[in-house]
């Protein structure tokens, strides 16, 4: 389900429940379109997100840890001036559209209470979030500033007078009465007369029309929201959030007590590649550009390699040429002769300017260099091959670290020379542990490496050989080590389900992961970070299982 207008109007409902009287105690702004109020209330702080996301625009209380960065936006500069502190007096909706009103109350240097309105449009790429001084109508700061070459329609500058959206022109769903639907059949007719009702609540909708029930029922259930939800949808079997049970056209996959943490589950990885994207674009495109030649190398060394087969023909050639020298005539262009290998007749292209005797020796010339090139297109099929594999593994880890583990793949490529290392001033070095922490049901500590320096870390160095290695079969992943002798079959299950996760393969099912004692794996001389070689490997058939992982995480570690 997309964030639409009735999945605001449910959003709001919780918002009031638990933020309202609220008081602002905290601001950050941890990437250009997300802001965070810390909203203390009732006695516990509680993080109140704004997204204006061009994908993932919303409005919702989140568990997820921020961080500030080192120099804090103009945006956040201003909100602080105007609003640290301010009482939350109420959220509002406009109308059934997908924008939030937060009115706020605050005190500026002489104690003087004005009043502001903080809204979010949640509206795809035109998303924004705006602060208004109510006393004014004007807007004091915005977090995506648009010119008027840009925008025809208002002004989305600080100073300009905030103007609502274009209005729609259509019916509020929460006025609407069981009359109100009776000409409706489609799903398309539902989103043409009611504003803010997306595609999949439409569809719900209307499978609810067409079965008889009253839809005014479904859709008071908005107003007291019991059952969050993730649920796969049954016409596309794509996974989407529903803050209310659509029996008709989705099947449920787990419940959540609020929308916040719904959302906090929904969007977790999701939220966190883009915010990844953002922090590494550059060093993506570079590592993309490599590999692209990489690949295309190995086509062509490939190519020549091919090329070499023919090498035992032109060696032939200079044997028979040879051996029956005498037949030849100068001046011909070609000659057959009997291979005496197999008694069977071979016609050999001739150069008419060449004696016989340089006709032989040009055929032995080729012959010779392609055999001379053989050790050299392996030997530059092993580096680049290595490469792809390198940078596919580097490429891929960024699919599933955590946001803070950036900075090690990063550090990683530096050391590996892809990229420049930036020169940086004195800073204290963090104390930090190898790897993600686990442990399995039965007691057993699993630990996950982050980068491929911390694989090469934990695989080489920390693990006993006696303890256990599981990496997925084929894929780039992070190597895990189970730091076990002897473990259990349900440990071994666990062990190979968080490899599975950590891998490029997490959002897959039936995942092969192969697993043996560290005693049996070993690391070439001169291999890129994380590449090793093993033999007696034991493959296992695992689900990436995200809740299971989730639940064995070792807290005490974090």
């Amino acid at each position: 389900m997309s964030f639409d207008g009735m999945f605001t109007h449910a959003m709001v409902n919780e918002l009031n429940r638990t933020l309202k009287g609220g008081r602002i105690s905290k601001i950050q702004q941890p990437f250009a379109n997300e802001l965070i109020l810390t909203i203390r209330s009732e006695r516990k702080n509680r993080q109140l997100l704004l997204s204006a996301h061009p994908s993932y625009a919303r409005i919702q209380i989140t568990d997820q840890p921020f961080e500030n960065p080192a120099k804090p936006a103009t945006f956040v500069m201003s909100l602080r001036k105007y609003i640290t502190s301010a009482i939350v007096q109420d959220f509002r909706q406009l109308n059934n559209d997908r924008v939030v009103n937060i009115d706020l109350s605050a005190k500026n240097e002489l104690g003087d209470i004005h009043s502001y309105t903080m809204t979010i449009e949640i509206m795809s790429r035109h998303s924004n979030i705006f602060l208004i001084n109510n006393d004014t109508g004007k807007i004091v700061d915005l977090v995506k500033r648009v010119y008027p070459e840009d925008n025809s329609f208002r002004g989305l500058l600080p100073g300009d007078t905030y103007q609502l959206p274009p209005a729609q022109n259509k019916m509020n769903p929460f006025e609407a009465t069981t009359d109100d639907f009776k000409d409706l059949k489609t799903a398309s007719d539902i989103r043409e007369k009611f504003e803010g009702i997306g595609i999949d609540t439409s569809a719900e909708l209307a499978s609810i029309i067409i079965g008889g029930a009253d839809p005014v029922e479904f859709i008071s259930n908005y107003n007291d929201v019991v059952s969050p939800n993730t649920a796969k949808q049954e016409k596309n079997n794509k996974l989407g959030f529903f803050p209310v049970e659509f029996k008709n056209t989705t099947n449920v996959i787990g419940y959540y007590p609020t929308l916040g943490e719904l959302l906090d589950n929904y969007y977790l990885d999701r939220a966190r590649i883009d915010r990844i994207e953002q922090q590494t674009k550059s060093i993506t495109h570079r590592l993309s550009i490599v590999l692209k030649k990489d690949k295309s190398k190995i086509k062509k060394l490939n190519k020549q390699l091919k090329q070499t087969k023919i090498m035992d023909e032109y060696n032939l050639y200079g044997e028979l040429l040879t051996t029956y020298m005498s037949k030849i005539e100068r001046g011909s262009k070609s000659i057959k002769l009997t291979n005496y290998y197999n008694d069977e007749e071979v016609t050999i292209p001739l150069n008419p300017e060449f004696s016989p005797s340089d006709n032989a020796q040009s055929y032995y010339k080729r012959y010779r260099k392609l055999q001379n090139s053989i050790p050299h297109i392996n030997e530059q099929l092993e580096i680049t091959t290595s490469e792809v594999n390198y940078l596919e593994s580097v490429l891929a880890s960024l699919e599933y670290v955590d946001i803070e583990d950036v900075d090690g793949i990063i550090e990683e490529l530096e050391e590996s020379g892809y990229i420049k290392k930036k020169k940086k001033g004195p800073r204290r070095k963090k104390k930090k542990t190898v790897g993600e922490h686990f442990v399995t049901s039965t007691g057993i500590p699993v630990i996950v490496g982050k980068n491929n320096i911390e694989n090469d870390k934990l695989t080489m160095k920390l693990a006993q050989k006696n303890h256990y290695w599981f990496h997925v079969k084929d894929i780039p992943g992070s190597h895990v080590i189970l730091e076990s002798s002897d473990p259990d079959e349900q440990s071994i299950v666990e062990a190979a389900t968080i490899a599975s996760y950590y891998s490029k393969a997490r959002e897959s099912a039936k995942v092969p992961v192969d697993y043996l004692q560290v005693r049996n794996i070993r690391k070439p001389n001169g291999a890129k970070p994380g590449f090793v070689i093993f033999e007696g490997q034991t493959t296992i058939l695992v689900d990436p299982d995200r809740n299971l992982v989730e639940k064995l995480r070792d807290v005490k570690k974090k």
